[in-house]
């Protein structure tokens, strides 16, 4: 979207976007490109245009199909200046972003841009389709920014419960390709750093106070172990102390079956370089009280 001349008045593209929010409606002129491509639970990313915008605004889930307001709902909808179509969409689970995320900062990543020499001309109309992975990639660079804030203040042990289903696959996204990355993509336990042919790492990311509690996306919540390790940790097999030693369950420590595990009894783990993000002793102590270690 972008700024509207209305007679001698402009009106700027992001308050015209901060009450179509508002009003939980989006209206779209007849003649608008891929219209009617426009469905109920669609996912949807809003973006400024023109020279001083270029950023990605926020998100919410199409309500409705495209269709056309009765005469009540346009009345409704009706704020002058504001230009309001006569059809549009309803929408739902409406996310404003504070902070926009600028958009030349993805186009590297992005898969519906083409070519980056001429990139705003896949920006060009009201309406575009693009890659679900897209989408996930923007929300979640966006959520990534958000995530590393609330891991520098006073740690929470869960998550918000208002997030939307959106937003929370975002924040989920997010949370496990920065803690992968602060980790260095090596497990911090046995510090196996294994990729794939396509460079895909073979390292997770697991919650310390774990996701199936609510266990919050708070990078210092957040540890990369190998697929073994991370199953292991998972199920209580092994947990750590706060000084970052692993404690081991009684029953696997003579078991030759878990000797990858139980061998690293007593050793510290491979903590992150960046400080701030070491896990939090509140996580740590959520985890060892879940599977009985304390």
């Amino acid at each position: 979207m972008k700024d509207a001349k209305i007679g001698k008045q402009r009106i700027k593209a992001r308050e015209i976007y901060e009450q179509r929010m508002s009003d939980a409606f989006w209206g779209i002129r007849e003649n608008a490109a891929n219209r009617n491509r426009l469905k109920k639970g669609d996912f949807v990313i809003f973006y400024l245009a023109g020279k001083h915008g270029q950023k990605f605004l926020g998100t919410c889930t199409l309500a409705s199909e495209y269709s056309k307001l009765g005469i009540e709902e346009k009345k409704r909808f009706d704020h002058g200046p504001f230009f309001q179509a006569n059809h549009g969409v309803k929408l739902e689970e409406v996310e404003l972003w504070d902070d926009p995320l600028p958009i030349q900062q993805l186009l590297q990543t992005l898969r519906f841009v083409k070519t980056l020499d001429n990139w705003g001309s896949h920006l060009q109309g009201s309406i575009h389709a693009i890659f679900e992975e897209d989408y996930d990639r923007i929300v979640s660079s966006h959520e990534m920014e958000e995530i590393i804030e609330q891991s520098q203040k006073e740690p929470s042990l869960t998550e918000k419960s208002s997030f939307t289903q959106a937003r929370r696959k975002a924040r989920d996204t997010a949370f496990s390709n920065e803690v992968k990355e602060i980790y260095e993509f090596a497990c911090a336990v046995c510090g196996k750093k294994r990729f794939t042919s396509s460079k895909y790492p073979e390292v997770e990311s697991s919650h310390i106070y774990p996701k199936k509690k609510n266990g919050a996306n708070d990078l210092r919540n957040g540890i990369a172990l190998c697929k073994l390790h991370h199953w292991a940790f998972d199920n209580g097999l092994f947990s750590l102390k706060d000084d970052y030693s692993i404690v081991i369950e009684d029953r696997i420590k003579n078991d030759a079956n878990y000797e990858e595990i139980s061998r690293f009894a007593k050793k510290k783990i491979r903590l992150p370089k960046i400080q701030g993000f070491k896990p939090h002793p509140i996580f740590l102590k959520g985890h060892r009280r879940i599977y009985g270690f304390e």
